[in-house]
């Protein structure tokens, strides 16, 4: 592409520092570029995108305070304000495995690190840019969401084996998903396979056989790419699709905490995996990942409401599995919850909830007084006899139960289990908060954990055992009988095994919980002191 050719096109630089911004400016402007704009900081390009489309974006990736780079690549994406032809380049001196990495999995068109001189700009411009110019057609067809018109020009240049060929194949792949033809997608892919193992063609191929219906053949090969290449992030996101098609939520959240380890600046991953932990009753891996959403996305869209509360939520789960854990992001959190409206414009019933969530905490950490004082206030504002929200109902009986308001608690439960008797997925939400799970799936997953478990320990193998009752206590928290059976699992292998002292305190930290539910002339009361007891022999020992 000529020099002339760069007079039409819109270019914003995007630089906290007007040095480096200045030194673009002239560098571009001696390309051939007549129409430049800049900005200071990731908010003021973001405004300018809001009124401008630019044909390029210069960017740094620090920013200073406010959006980085990769933030705002992210969100002009999700508001739609990069078109595909549009180029963006993350410029940046970070060369951190972590950072590029992250960086990376919002596909900027090039990520260049700083210095940066006048024949590399120069050079990758000129790629980047006659590749647009190429494509510009195929582009605007995809564009305006003409696709079936763009399969002929993407044929054509497969065919005639342009520069851009491999590109063009990839993208006509993915067509094909989109519009259903899942056989020509995958003739594609196992063309370029044939050629050479690409990563992506193999997880197009995979994608391919997943959008045909076919999510357990796609797992299996997904998690073949994976272990071959663990750093291919792509393939991780097709798993978690194929496996939330085979309704596998423990596979799911398996499968992203595989992913964040690897790539743990990635926010969505993060908030998918914070989401799937939860879901699972898994607090503790649930609260780790909402607080790192919250430190690292105070300027991205992650920054949401939802969020802080679910933060709230998980936080107060943990409660019920581990109470020294919990305590250590009490103070954090209840800020969180505090400061809520303060930085956030959404509905009644989730400012309720996060008020809520603040009284639980509250009681949990010994504030008494205080946890209740918050929970009368809400009192007025809630009709317990109009059910329809059941996540705040959900919260309200939480609550009622950290005050030490049984009965409320009860009458409340009551009331859920009559009004939403027809609703089975309104059920399985209920089943975390009962002694037993009265949801047919949770019955279903209570029996098959336990008949499981059981066996796993009756054969001797207490590492099995002790995972099956570990999944059910995340899923059933408020089930004394699988804590107790966990613990003895624990104590078996703690008999068996040279005593670690991890499996000794997580005991201990079970009984903590036990002993906050269970009254002495419950069923289960006799066998938690035997428990307790069978315990400190072993621990002595």
């Amino acid at each position: 592409m000529s020099s002339a050719d760069y007079s039409k096109l819109k270019v914003l630089i995007v630089d906290d520092f007007s040095s480096f911004r200045l030194a673009l400016n002239k560098m571009l402007y001696e390309f051939g570029f007549r129409h430049i704009d800049s900005a200071a900081s990731g908010i003021e390009a973001f405004n300018y995108c809001t009124k401008h489309r630019y044909d390029l974006i210069l960017c740094d990736y620090n920013l200073g305070a406010g959006k980085n780079g990769q933030q705002l690549l992210e969100e002009l994406r999700q508001r739609e304000l990069l078109k595909r032809q549009d180029v963006f380049i993350l410029l940046s001196a970070e060369t951190s495995r972590n950072v590029v990495m992250s960086a990376n999995d919002y596909e900027p068109d090039a990520y260049l690190t700083k210095p940066i001189t006048n024949k590399m700009i120069e050079q990758r411009l000129g790629r980047l840019l006659h590749r647009r110019s190429e494509m510009l057609k195929i582009f605007t067809l995809i564009q305006a969401d003409q696709k079936e018109e763009a399969i002929e020009p993407l044929k054509q240049k497969v065919a005639a084996n342009s520069r851009y060929s491999m590109d063009c194949q990839k993208l006509l792949a993915e067509l094909y998903i989109d519009l259903a033809q899942y056989s020509e997608a995958e003739k594609i892919y196992r063309s370029v396979l044939e050629m050479r193992p690409l990563n992506w063609a193999q997880v197009g191929l995979a994608n391919a056989r997943l959008a045909g219906g076919d999510a357990q053949t796609a797992a299996k090969w997904l998690r073949e790419i994976i272990q071959a290449n663990p750093s291919y992030m792509k393939a991780y996101d097709v798993l978690t699709q194929a496996l939330t098609q085979l309704k596998d939520s423990d596979a799911v959240q398996e499968n992203l905490q595989q992913a964040v380890e690897v790539s743990p600046l990635s926010l969505g991953r993060q908030a998918d995996l914070a989401k799937a932990a939860l879901d699972n009753g898994d607090a503790e891996v649930a609260a780790k990942a909402y607080r790192k959403i919250i430190k690292h996305g105070e300027n991205s869209r992650h920054n949401t409401p939802e969020n802080h509360v679910n933060f709230g939520k998980s936080v107060a789960q943990c409660f019920d599995k581990d109470i020294e854990q919990a305590q250590t992001y009490t103070k954090d959190v209840l800020v969180l919850l505090e400061s809520i409206d303060e930085g956030f414009d959404f509905p009644d019933n989730e400012k309720i909830k996060a008020k809520l969530l603040s009284s639980q905490l509250l009681s949990a950490k010994g504030d008494k007084s205080q946890a209740s004082q918050l929970l009368e206030s809400l009192r007025d504002t809630i009709d317990e006899n109009n059910l329809g929200d059941i996540d705040l109902e959900i919260e309200l009986v939480k609550t009622y139960l950290a005050n030490h308001r049984q009965d409320n608690a009860q009458n409340l439960l009551d009331k859920m289990i009559a009004h939403y008797s027809d609703n089975q997925e309104a059920l399985e939400k209920i089943d975390p908060l009962l002694e037993e799970p009265i949801s047919q799936h949770g019955k279903k997953v209570l029996a098959k954990v336990n008949k499981n478990g059981i066996s796993a320990y009756q054969s001797g193998d207490y590492m099995r055992s002790i995972d099956y009752f570990s999944k059910a206590e995340k899923r059933f928290p408020r089930y004394i009988g699988i804590k107790l059976n966990l613990a003895q699992a624990l104590i078996g292998k703690i008999k068996t095994d040279e005593r670690e002292e991890d499996d000794v305190n997580r005991c201990l930290a079970i009984f903590d919980v036990v002993k906050r539910h269970l009254k002495q002339d419950q069923p289960h009361h006799k066998r938690f002191l035997q428990l307790q007891e069978m315990l400190r022999i072993v621990a002595v020992s």
